[in-house]
């Protein structure tokens, strides 16, 4: 698969589960707070580092992307 793909599922699958896991985390809190905890920390974390991963991509350019501008030049 091409990097960008493979950037592109690796957020996707995260994000779905830091929200998976704030869903789970709301629904046991009310029942027991110890159950719910990490749940709650896991999707609170998925989402800085999901950004911060994203942000790191955002900067670091594609091979695809460093190939056209060595073919540029």
């Amino acid at each position: 698969m091409p990097e960008q793909d493979c950037r592109t599922i690796a957020l996707e699958v995260g994000m779905q589960n830091g929200g998976l896991a704030s869903s789970i985390a709301a629904d046991t809190l009310n029942k027991a707070a110890t159950v719910g905890l990490a749940p709650a920390i896991f999707g609170s974390l998925m989402n800085i580092t999901g950004s911060t991963l994203a942000l790191w991509w955002r900067s670091k350019p594609l091979p695809e992307e460093e190939q056209e501008k060595a073919a540029a030049t």
